[in-house]
């Protein structure tokens, strides 16, 4: 980004300097923020046709004091195709500290369904946007990367919907981080929030490797909160994986 310097103060260049972490907005306009966001967003789906990674999966139940308790720990290999696939093969299942025995992560994994993702997430498309108000904050820098800041609000309680903030890189225009949580809650979830943090997985190409959410189901008088972390690493990207391959076992 090259912001106009010359009209600003020497005092306000001397913070520019001397502050980490601190720049300029330049002049731009909400509305081209999010059509520029759209045709990079276009420009991804174009060239990102399928990958491969590895992640693991926490879930924590929190404490009174603070901590939290491990009920399980999945390391497994996602498979992705877009426009709408997914399935995950577990590798190895810890519940309670103990490691499940093969036989009890392939009962586990008959049990996981192939995962249809849609057409994915989007919230820079003239449809997208047709459901949703959109305000510019305050510029924010994530892991370094200096961004833009969109708080999304739905114009409909639709549980399809969701209520949050999305951090764009101010140069590239693509998404660091999401912050979000559903404009209308699941039936028995009290509330839920995610956020997912994106990095750029080889150049041009921008995908998640960090993914924490926290919820609170209850019915009644019971509540249970849940608290999931998922790392997701070692990306191969376009490798071509076949359609066979997410097809429902029997």
């Amino acid at each position: 980004m090259r912001p106009a310097l010359s009209i600003l103060a020497p005092a306000a260049l001397l913070i520019l300097v001397i502050v980490p972490g601190t720049f300029a907005q330049e002049d731009i306009s909400l509305a081209e923020i999010l059509e520029r966001a759209y045709q990079k967003e276009k420009i991804f789906k174009e060239n990102l046709k399928d990958y491969i990674c590895q992640a693991t999966t926490i879930l924590q139940e929190p404490q009174k004091d603070g901590t939290a308790k491990t009920l399980s720990i999945v390391e497994k290999t996602i498979f992705r195709k877009l426009p709408d696939k997914r399935i995950e093969k577990y590798n190895t299942i810890t519940k309670k500290g103990k490691e499940l025995t093969p036989e009890e992560v392939a009962n586990a994994q008959r049990r996981q369904s192939i995962i249809s993702l849609g057409r994915g997430r989007s919230f820079f498309g003239p449809e997208e946007r047709s459901h949703y108000t959109y305000e510019l904050m305050p510029c924010d820098t994530v892991r370094g990367y200096p961004t833009y800041v969109l708080r999304i609000k739905p114009k409909s309680k639709k549980i399809d919907l969701v209520d949050g903030k999305i951090w764009l890189h101010n140069d590239s225009f693509e998404v660091v981080r999401l912050h979000l949580q559903p404009a209308k809650n699941p039936r028995f979830v009290k509330k839920a929030t995610a956020i997912f943090e994106f990095d750029e997985i080889q150049p041009g190409l921008w995908l998640p490797f960090e993914i924490i959410i926290e919820a609170q189901a209850g019915f009644l008088f019971i509540k249970k909160d849940r608290r999931i972390h998922e790392t997701w690493r070692d990306y191969q990207i376009n490798v071509g994986l076949p359609d066979s391959l997410f097809v429902e076992p029997k």
